[in-house]
């Protein structure tokens, strides 16, 4: 397994620990044999067909054995491995679909968790490869001293501490910090591969400033919206709003609000900082209150009305100050673009890494024919019995 650096524990993986723990074959061929789904693994049976006496009956209960799916960087990967994890939520698709319906969502979700536990695998494995080979040897005394560590500070007795962990994480205390120690390998390695990325230039900054300009204005609005009692309220509340104007006193739409909204709107007011977003992104749950709302204006301060559940409704600009856009001389907008942009970068090359560690990965099978032998075992366990559906 993974080796790892020389020397004394560092601060940061101690804190991690810590954090960690408060949060506390081939592809099931056979010969002349028969198999038995049983939790995602298989039930190995001799078959029977002269004797069937209970002595032999209770001989030939079967032996569970796993199920290959494959191998990624020279270990196995089983069945389980992907599938346990998503019992429920496999059953749960089950429940709600027919038969085709089963197998485009049942084969979306385990490509994505299959794909997510190869990926995982490499990394570790390039991560290890980075590591001291003159260190590998002492990868046994740093998980000890870690699961030491970990139980010394958790208050418990070694017994105590065992069970907690054993039942919290299903793990030794010795599988824990191993686990915990691989994490941040890994997590130091993508962080190696994201410098690779490189700083960015003072013309990308520029270019990205032209692009998002408008999201630099400063300033605030706010919203006053009316969900009506009747329809008999629009034509009166129109009429008192005609000569309404962003900024105006705003207890004219506090008094308005008594008198025509229900309770649950009249005087509720939303506010908003240009720096998330103008009027066009204002979000609302309703589509058509939206896009009314997005075309509001200074010079249109007060929407058409729209019918929400069968009531009127209609929203104010109540406020709207806005100021120039933030200068790209300040530093604080400088510092902004810069991070965003270098976030693109390394997310484009830890993108390019990824693709590059699944490409020329040890792995095999492939991952599509991985990704079959796993369909044949949810196919078998959870496609539903009630509906009609072939089975292609």
């Amino acid at each position: 397994m993974p080796r790892i650096f020389r020397g004394p524990i560092p601060l940061r993986i101690v804190q991690l620990l810590m954090i960690a723990f408060c949060g506390l074959t081939p592809a099931c061929q056979t010969g002349q044999q028969s198999f038995v789904l049983d939790d995602y693994r298989l039930r190995l049976t001799a078959e029977s067909i002269e004797n069937d006496s209970p002595e032999l009956a209770a001989d030939n209960e079967g032996q569970l054995i796993d199920c290959l799916v494959g191998h990624v960087a020279g270990r196995p990967m089983y069945a389980h491995d992907i599938l346990d994890p998503m019992r429920d939520e496999l059953t749960a698709v089950a429940a709600q679909s027919d038969v085709a319906q089963f197998r485009k969502e049942a084969r979306q979700r385990v490509q994505q968790r299959l794909e997510g536990e190869i990926l995982n695998r490499l990394l570790i494995e390039e991560a290890a490869l980075q590591r001291d080979p003159e260190s590998s040897g002492q990868f046994s005394d740093q998980v000890q001293a870690v699961a030491a560590i970990l139980s010394r500070n958790s208050g418990l007795s070694d017994a105590e501490f065992r069970r907690t962990i054993r039942n919290e994480k299903g793990v030794s205390p010795a599988q824990f910090a191993k686990d915990l120690l691989i994490q941040e390998e890994v997590r130091k390695y993508q962080l190696k591969q994201a410098a690779a990325a490189g700083d960015v230039t003072w013309k990308d900054i520029e270019r990205l400033y032209a692009r998002q300009v408008e999201s630099f204005d400063q300033g605030s609005f706010t919203l006053a919206r009316f969900e009506l009692d009747s329809e008999d309220s629009v034509a009166p509340l129109l009429e008192a709003l005609s000569s309404w104007n962003p900024g105006d006193d705003p207890a004219i739409l506090e008094s308005l609000g008594s008198k025509y909204a229900s309770p649950r709107s009249g005087g509720l007011w939303l506010s908003y900082n240009f720096e998330d977003g103008g009027l066009p992104e204002v979000t609302f749950g309703v589509p058509e209150l939206q896009a009314a709302v997005r075309t509001l204006s200074t010079e249109n301060p007060v929407t058409p009305v729209v019918s929400v559940n069968g009531r009127p409704w209609l929203v104010v600009l109540r406020t709207f100050e806005r100021a120039q856009p933030a200068d790209l001389w300040d530093p604080d907008v400088q510092e902004r673009l810069r991070s965003l942009l270098q976030a693109e970068q390394q997310r484009r090359v830890l993108t390019a890494n990824r693709r590059v560690l699944i490409n020329n990965g040890d792995l095999s099978p492939s991952p599509n024919e991985m990704l079959r032998r796993l369909l044949d075992v949810v196919y078998n366990r959870h496609i539903p019995t009630s509906s009609d559906g072939d089975g292609s």
